[in-house]
């Protein structure tokens, strides 16, 4: 996106690495979750006005290269009221017929590697995701989730938190090999590791310059 790693505004913090589930699916999950947290809380400290979270696999559309592109795009954001922004969601054609660019939404969808926080929204939101460690696995008010899974019930009780999300999506997934679920029985047959990532690839290039995926996904 022609933004240097070395820029002072770039944080790349180390990741957690808990040596139990704390009632978590796995301990990818809990360390996931954590470093989530733990990014969010430090800018809350720092009294950010926009928070921008990327996870490590996150990759963009072409033309969001262009420096036009992303003016636009601050734009929006200074102008326009707003608590969280997703440039990457899992909504794909739920969002056909919408207006392009950001549009709110109150859909609830999964992925939480590409997203914007605001200072207006960001105590809120820390305080709820600190209090779903808390609570146990399963409860109504959401307790030891997937980060995505938090975000998805943040939104539900914070109703006049006022989402934005990308469309078409400018962020996805890259297709590498997920730390959080762990490899696809597909993917673990004999010789196929290299084909399979062969063909993540290809999908990957063709969904950046056009946006197209193969038929089923569910991605903008």
């Amino acid at each position: 996106l022609g933004i240097s790693i070395n820029d002072p505004r770039v944080v790349v913090p180390d990741a957690p690495r808990p040596a139990e589930l704390n009632g978590f699916p796995s301990k990818a999950v809990y360390g996931n979750f954590l470093s989530h947290l733990g990014i969010l809380e430090r800018a809350l400290a720092d009294g950010l006005e926009w928070t921008w979270v990327l996870e490590d696999d996150a990759i963009f559309r072409s033309h969001f290269e262009s420096v036009r592109e992303q003016e636009l795009l601050c734009a929006t954001l200074r102008r326009e009221n707003w608590g969280m922004c997703f440039l990457g969601h899992a909504l794909g054609r739920r969002l056909k017929g919408r207006p392009r660019g950001l549009i709110e939404t109150d859909l609830a969808f999964i992925w939480a590697h590409c997203y914007l926080v605001h200072r207006s929204a960001l105590t809120r939101l820390v305080d709820y995701l600190r209090e779903t460690l808390e609570r146990p696995s399963g409860h109504p008010a959401g307790g030891r989730l997937y980060i995505d899974g938090a975000f998805v019930m943040f939104r539900e009780r914070n109703r006049d938190v006022r989402t934005l999300v990308a469309n078409p999506a400018l962020s996805i997934q890259c297709g590498s090999l997920s730390n959080v679920s762990g490899p696809s029985s597909f993917s673990r047959l004999i010789g196929m590791p290299t084909i399979v990532d062969h063909a993540r690839g290809v999908r990957d290039e063709i969904w950046r310059w056009n946006g197209w995926h193969w038929p089923g996904t569910t991605v903008g």
